[in-house]
């Protein structure tokens, strides 16, 4: 089970540039040697407070995300005590040693991915094997779509099968899904995606299969029955604010 932890930093503004740099250089860049992927970073830009810089971070499980924690309440994850992987972080440590004072206060929520849509390329890795690639990113000045969607119960198998219609479509306009999942604490009916953007104006023009961009009748079709099974629905948009990670063509 793949899970996304999105955590919120209140970071003050004139910090903001170190906070990405030392992240960049040192932090993400560590969680790759470790088999964790950083998926997108930025603030909100609609929908939720901007005074917050947003990472989203994958890993395989809840064991690998608590291996990777430098100052858990049980002391030092396991890659950070453990001497066949220590030597994996040890370059970067130094890049990214002021970070936690540059933050005032955090909040995080975590997600349950599948795995099978999402492909977000977590794994708790072994000294010996090959760390996580970079993530695939539309780079600065792009966007996430956060969408959050209260179904109408027992649907989601429903949502999910029509959904994969509609996102191929999205991606052919140039979209990019991220992640879709649960919030393990939230009901069993709501659903969260992620879908990246390599513009506000791509986001807005593309998001929805409206009749100037000639969508498939298939496509027009699972959309409209897909919206039958959404109770509420509510949504915010991040703006990335770094360009780490494998640039997408």
């Amino acid at each position: 089970m793949t899970i996304l932890v999105q955590r919120e930093f209140r970071v003050a503004r004139p910090d903001r540039a170190e906070f990405e740099r030392q992240s960049r250089e040192g932090l993400w860049p560590a969680f790759l040697q470790l088999g964790a992927r950083m998926m997108a970073y930025g603030r909100w830009e609609f929908g939720a407070d901007d005074g917050v810089v947003v990472t989203h971070t994958a890993y395989e499980d809840f064991r690998h995300w608590d291996a990777t924690r430098r100052d858990g309440p049980n002391g030092a994850g396991a890659f950070f005590s453990d001497p066949a992987y220590a030597p994996l972080v040890r370059p970067y440590i130094d890049q990214f040693r002021d970070r936690g004072s540059l933050v005032s206060g955090s909040y995080a929520r975590v997600l349950e991915v599948d795995e099978d849509v999402s492909h977000l390329g977590a794994m708790y890795r072994s000294p010996d094997s090959a760390p996580a690639t970079p993530p695939p990113t539309f780079g600065r000045g792009s966007v996430v779509s956060e969408r959050t969607y209260l179904l109408r119960a027992g649907s989601l198998p429903e949502f999910r099968r029509l959904s994969l219609v509609v996102w191929p479509w999205l991606e052919q306009m140039g979209g990019r899904l991220i992640a879709f999942g649960q919030d393990p604490l939230h009901t069993s009916d709501e659903v969260v995606t992620l879908f990246a953007f390599r513009s506000m104006a791509d986001w807005h023009r593309f998001s929805r299969p409206s009749a100037d961009l000639d969508p498939p009748p298939d496509v027009v079709a699972a959309w409209n029955q897909r919206a039958s099974l959404i109770h509420s629905n509510e949504g915010r948009l991040l703006t990335v604010l770094t360009d780490f990670g494998a640039p997408v063509a």
